[in-house]
């Protein structure tokens, strides 16, 4: 099932079941914790962090007014792939490359024309390197014989959605935004929907900081509680488990822990108690 024809459930049950996700003809898989421990989970992060900057973020990093002025008022005609393919230079596109070449798994990814980044073309024979890495070739003729399908590009128009199923497989999106979004029929609800979103992050920021007297955990911590207190899952098999399925165990096991005290608090006299059931919507 492509990506564009999923709806909530769909997505739901694909990441639950650390399956690949399909957009067009590109497949994107979600690491394993093994694989991410393997690739490093610092510079893993940091990718998914670097190309997942949007307009916004670009333009108010722009300290340039003059420029910061022009960038806003075409605010609507732009998009995020254009700041990292042609906007921020050579340097910018090489990052996103690398970030690109990890979340494909794939090492074959060039620039082509500034304005796509063409998938296993060296491997086709379409793209010659030099020793530097630097296109030196590109083949009309057998670029032209390819079918529709062979023909594997990432481009202004599918980037968003490419950077969305990864923030989804690693549990920074969720499907019930992704749904939201989907509902969405004109630019005004467009705009509504965006502000919303950006209060949402303001206040979970602020609960953030509330919570920061706290002592913050990290991924390490998760993979050992959800692997100590789960009744299957264990510190031998954990490591074939995806982002998406550690955070959704962990948030489960904390709402079953949760419940179970809220039943104890009311056995015990406690009112006013929001009991939530373990089987709620996460």
């Amino acid at each position: 099932m492509q990506f564009y024809d999923m709806k909530e459930v769909d997505l739901k049950l694909t990441l639950l079941s650390g399956g690949d996700i399909e957009l067009g003809n590109l497949k994107i898989s979600p690491y394993t914790l093994r694989e991410i421990k393997d690739y490093g989970y610092t510079k893993y992060m940091s990718n998914i962090q670097w190309i997942s900057l949007s307009v916004d973020d670009f333009i108010n990093s722009t300290f340039d007014d003059r420029k910061r002025k022009i960038l806003e008022l075409s605010r609507d005609n732009l998009k995020a792939f254009d700041f990292y393919i042609k906007l921020g230079g050579k340097e910018m596109q090489d990052k996103l490359v690398d970030a690109l070449k990890m979340v494909f798994k794939n090492d074959d990814l060039v620039v082509l024309n500034d304005n796509i980044v063409a998938i296993d073309f060296i491997k086709l024979g379409i793209v010659t390197l030099d020793n530097k890495g630097d296109i030196v070739d590109v083949n009309d003729e057998k670029l032209g014989k390819l079918s529709e399908d062979e023909i594997k590009i990432i481009h202004r128009d599918n980037f968003d959605d490419i950077i969305k199923i990864v923030k989804l497989q690693n549990y920074l999106e969720q499907p019930n935004e992704v749904a939201e979004e989907a509902l969405v029929a004109d630019e005004e609800a467009k705009k509504l929907l965006e502000h919303m979103k950006k209060m949402r992050k303001k206040v979970e920021e602020k609960r953030k900081q509330q919570s920061d007297d706290e002592e913050e955990i990290d991924i390490s911590d998760i993979i050992s509680a959800v692997s100590s207190k789960s009744h299957s899952i264990n510190k031998f098999n954990i490591w074939d488990f995806t982002i998406y399925q550690l955070y959704d165990e962990y948030a489960r096991l904390e709402l079953i822990d949760n419940y179970d005290f809220s039943i104890k608090a009311m056995m015990a006299g406690a009112k006013d108690i929001d009991l939530k059931h373990w089987s709620s919507k996460l």
